[in-house]
């Protein structure tokens, strides 16, 4: 049931504030094939011309969301505060997966009776920079 009202509200507001459901050029080049991947993002990301329409589409959907203008100066600010935010949440998460990840070697050092090599080549100890990479 969550599901259906998620799903109906996600439509409503498509229909009601145009959010694009086509996908744009760099949406093609990541679902596309496999060959040249690299070479076509990064030429996509080096040519890539950001216009107003582009930019400013959004912004007017949100200032007619929230019932009032938002100022360019107040747009720039909520973009780099909110990707401070995403860096140290991002930051966060890797350092609570690193210390309740047990690896191998962890293991082995709570329960000295275990094996500390890796799950997968049974060759080395299995730390966390050799389980991972």
């Amino acid at each position: 049931w969550p599901y259906m009202e998620i799903k109906t509200r996600n439509k409503k507001d498509m229909e009601e504030f145009g959010i694009e459901k086509e996908p744009q050029k760099l949406d093609q080049i990541l679902m596309g094939k496999e060959e040249k991947f690299i070479t076509r993002a990064y030429n996509y990301l080096f040519h890539i011309e950001m216009e107003e329409e582009v930019v400013k589409g959004p912004m007017i959907a949100w200032a007619q969301n929230v019932g009032h203008n938002i100022q360019l100066e107040d747009w720039e600010k909520m973009w780099t505060k909110n990707c401070k935010l995403m860096l140290s949440t991002a930051y966060k998460e890797i350092k609570m997966f690193y210390k309740w990840h047990l690896t191998p070697a962890r293991l082995a050092r709570i329960y000295p009776n275990m094996n500390s090599h890796c799950w997968k080549c049974k060759l080395v100890d299995g730390t966390y920079y050799h389980m991972w990479w």
